[in-house]
């Protein structure tokens, strides 16, 4: 009876990792199927609700997490006690960097969200066993610091509205990137969030959406619906 429990959790896991919505577009897509199925055996899946915090910034290290259902809202906590947003992650993406084995930032849940959690320590062996994935790995991890050096470049060279276009342009690539249709353009973040990753107040960011036609609010997500939106960005 123990073996059947046994393996019937292993071929839970197997299915897990070969029904995977996204894993075409995760790190783990250059696997072939015999690899695949132990790597699926190093990861466990966990749910968390909106706004409940995955880690926290300078908490121990332990894992990694590729993100399968939802969003993650990755910040930094500021010595003057302000909230700096880094960035607005999707499905695909991996997260959990640290620096000195202490989180750099902190990343909350948007809304319900699932991630694959990976302890960093099977993971980097695994790494080391399979340098393919070392490669798709570093393309994952490159993409935090691209959100860090955008997020520079809107606060520090374009005007309010400039702002606001690009990160919708931002949003849009992400959700072409997966799949998911690119225009109109779902927010599940809040407005306050999107303000404060701009560096604008809410009031600016509100201003400037009502500039953009087609604004409705959709089971919470704010969905923007652009008209010409090739010629706006």
């Amino acid at each position: 009876m123990e073996n059947k429990l046994i393996q019937k959790k292993l071929d839970a896991i197997e299915v897990k990792c070969q029904k995977c919505k996204v894993r075409s577009y995760s790190f783990c897509r250059c696997l072939n199927e015999d690899k695949l199925e132990y790597f699926s055996k190093i990861s466990t899946e966990k749910n968390f609700t909106n706004r409940e915090n995955v880690f926290l910034q300078h908490e121990e290290a332990l894992n990694f997490y590729n993100i399968t259902e939802g969003n993650v809202k990755i910040y930094q906590l500021l010595d003057d006690g302000r909230i700096q947003i880094i960035g607005f992650l999707y499905p695909g993406d991996f997260f959990g960097t640290s620096n000195q084995n202490k989180y750099a930032y902190s990343a909350e849940a948007i809304g319900n969200l699932k991630v694959c959690v990976f302890n960093q320590k099977l993971l980097d062996r695994y790494i080391d066993e399979n340098p393919i994935l070392a490669k798709e790995l570093f393309n994952q991890t490159s993409y935090e610091l691209t959100l860090a050096q955008d997020r520079m470049m809107i606060l520090g060279k374009l005007n309010a509205t400039e702002k606001v276009i690009s990160f919708l342009n931002n949003v849009s690539n992400q959700r072409k990137r997966i799949g998911w249709p690119n225009n109109p353009i779902s927010l599940p973040m809040t407005r306050q969030d999107i303000a404060d990753y701009l560096g604008l107040t809410i009031e600016t960011v509100s201003r400037e959406m009502k500039k953009l036609k087609g604004v409705k609010q959709v089971e919470k997500d704010e969905i923007i619906n652009i008209p010409n939106f090739n010629r706006i960005i």
